[in-house]
């Protein structure tokens, strides 16, 4: 079955009008900020849609726009039209393609290979102004990442991963009866204890990422403030981590791993 074509309208890009194709779409909103187009089934309803940009029918509710980057398709690029992206895998053996929440992490992507991001959940991420940007930079590469995974049961396990390899350094658990925030304060004073028991200098002062708030408060705390009545075990790994920070300093900075713009942290567990 032929692919239905399809017709572009591009109202803010570097050249509006109307496209045939959606390459050269891409083209007119590829590094515009705030870009506005949509895609018609016919000629004569994109021509209307230019002509008259009001008549075009929009959601009260403004619906979050994706980019999936195809690497390997009939068609490799980054589409807006999942049903597009269906068809440009469709048959294709191996096909590799992710979803994106951000174009300007979309454009990297395509550019890179699919490996680096095969792992992580990159939808929630999204674009920010030059000014937002350049005040979050980009991740520090020498760090250490850490998360923790938890079930509807209680059930956790938290891990340590180089940021710049994603190889593993620590994986612990799981555990019964706990929660995703006790997982996520255990790897915190987990990689500061791993960090500081080395002789190297470097070490002792580089960064952790964690994309947890609360146990980033809770580690600054020196204390682990869960309403949760977690197991024995449990509770003496607390008790364990708790007094490991009263008992030692540290000069690591804790950061936070900003997700909407980097992805997943490296050391997520790949099962939202």
């Amino acid at each position: 079955m032929a692919k239905k074509k399809k017709f572009y309208v591009v109202w803010e890009g570097h050249l509006p009008g109307i496209y045939d194709d959606w390459g050269k779409c891409q083209d007119q909103i590829k590094g515009y900020p705030n870009a506005k187009f949509k895609a018609f089934n016919t000629l004569a309803a994109a021509q209307k849609a230019l002509k008259d940009p009001d008549s075009v029918k929009t959601s009260t509710k403004k619906k979050k726009t994706y980019y999936y980057v195809v690497w390997h398709g009939s068609e490799p690029g980054i589409f807006t039209d999942w049903d597009e992206v269906r068809e440009n895998i469709k048959g294709v053996k191996g096909a590799i393609y992710k979803t994106f929440g951000s174009q300007t992490l979309a454009e990297k992507a395509f550019t890179e290979h699919p490996d680096k991001y095969k792992d992580g959940d990159y939808k929630k991420t999204k674009d920010l102004s030059p000014e937002e940007l350049a005040k979050i930079g980009d991740p520090i590469e020498l760090s250490l990442a850490v998360d923790a995974a938890c079930n509807n049961k209680g059930d956790f396990e938290y891990q340590g991963v180089w940021t710049f390899s994603d190889e593993n350094i620590f994986r612990v658990g799981p555990y019964k009866k706990g929660s995703n925030n006790i997982g996520e304060f255990l790897a915190l004073v987990h990689a500061l204890a791993y960090l500081n028991s080395h002789k190297d200098p470097k070490m002792k002062k580089m960064p952790i990422y964690s994309d947890s708030r609360i146990a980033m408060s809770w580690v600054k705390a020196k204390i682990c403030r869960t309403n949760q009545k977690p197991t024995p075990e449990v509770q003496n790994l607390i008790q364990r981590a708790e007094k490991w920070l009263r008992m030692n300093s540290f000069q690591n900075p804790v950061l936070k791993w900003e997700t909407k713009v980097w992805g997943e942290i490296p050391a997520d567990f790949g099962r939202k």
